[in-house]
């Protein structure tokens, strides 16, 4: 059976490193082993939390201005943006937050899908009464965010893809995800394998830079550690798994990606897994608006790696972004002529 490139390349991203590494899991387990638990954030006395979808979600807000929502990867937390709370919240109103199953949120049975987390950040957008926001999202939280996208265009100023899951190259044999289709297509892990692959997250071949230094391994095994595992045992881990594949990226939903007006921003680790790398190639040779950059000495966690350089890029492009629609809302609305109002808080 031939499966649709975009499906593989999709379904590889709902995989951790642990899940690449067993192709095939037997039926869940029941019992929990003895010690079970999920860690305590770093940060935990700086969390607030909501009750959005019936999922009570933790989150940090700080600053002011135009709206940033920083957005995960799988087996991740808020934590991953520890270092762009200062340099961001100085100009922007910013919120990072744990999805459903990671960090100090709710870990639900079910409900880990790509329109799940999706509809979790858009109830997160209602809370704060956000008309609309810059994205930042890592690893998964590209997929999520381009499912956001195809739901809630008008909500999306522009989206920063760094080293996210970008569904438009095949996987290759060299990437750490060569498997995940096959672990995908199978029943979902027992506790324990869950388990066991979230201590063999700590050690994935693209965060070795992260994991030489020890104040950053601290943070990503922390991470790992606040991870459900009910995210990788739920039987339907991905909007793609049906045989409608209503995920993120098909052809139905996405016909013609020239007409996106967004303003996209891509960057990769230069030694990060190369279904990343690959996805960002493609993204910036066939989608409109975007900007490509490739961080050197970093991989995957490279906004804790080297946050200075990414803080800069990002923040130039987010400033770019509104001087280009101030410039066009000076032009749809010239001096002499009421300007509406901004529909975003400040």
């Amino acid at each position: 059976m031939n499966v649709p490139v975009s499906k593989l390349c999709y379904v590889a991203a709902l995989a951790t490193a642990m899940m690449a590494s067993s192709p095939v899991f037997p039926a869940a387990s029941k019992a929990k082993p003895p010690g079970y638990t999920r860690a305590v954030a770093g940060d935990v006395e700086q969390l607030h939390f909501v009750q959005v979808n019936g999922v009570k979600l933790a989150y940090r807000l700080a600053g002011a201005g135009v709206p940033v929502f920083f957005v995960h990867g799988e087996g991740y937390s808020h934590e991953l943006w520890t270092k762009q709370l200062e340099p961001f919240s100085k100009h922007h109103l910013i919120v990072t937050y744990d999805r459903r199953g990671h960090g100090m949120s709710d870990d639900p049975i079910t409900g880990y899908s790509e329109t799940a987390h999706a509809e979790d950040l858009n109830a997160l957008l209602m809370h704060f009464g956000i008309r609309d926001a810059h994205f930042v999202a890592n690893s998964r939280g590209g997929a999520i965010i381009i499912q956001f996208l195809k739901l809630y265009p008008e909500k999306v100023r522009s989206i920063t893809f760094a080293d996210a899951t970008i569904p438009l190259a095949p996987i290759p044999a060299a990437s750490a995800f060569k498997n995940a289709p096959k672990a995908m297509n199978g029943p979902p892990p027992t506790l324990e394998q869950a388990l066991a692959g979230r201590e063999a997250a700590k050690k994935s071949s693209f965060t070795k830079v992260a994991q030489a230094r020890p104040e950053l391994h601290a943070i990503q095994q922390r991470m790992a550690d606040q991870f459900s595992p009910r995210v990788a045992m739920n039987p339907q881990r991905s909007d793609s798994g049906s045989a409608m594949h209503i995920g993120p990226w098909n052809s139905r939903d996405f016909p013609d990606m020239t007409r996106l007006h967004q303003p996209l921003f891509v960057i990769v680790g230069e030694l990060t897994d190369v279904f990343f790398k690959d996805g960002a190639k493609e993204a910036q040779r066939l989608w409109p608006n975007v900007r490509h950059r490739e961080m050197p000495g970093t991989d995957h966690l490279l906004m804790l790696e080297d946050p200075d350089r990414f803080n800069t890029l990002v923040l130039d492009f987010i400033a770019d972004v509104e001087g280009q629609l101030a410039g066009r809302d000076q032009w749809m609305h010239p001096p002499g002529r009421p300007t509406p109002a901004s529909n975003s808080p400040r």
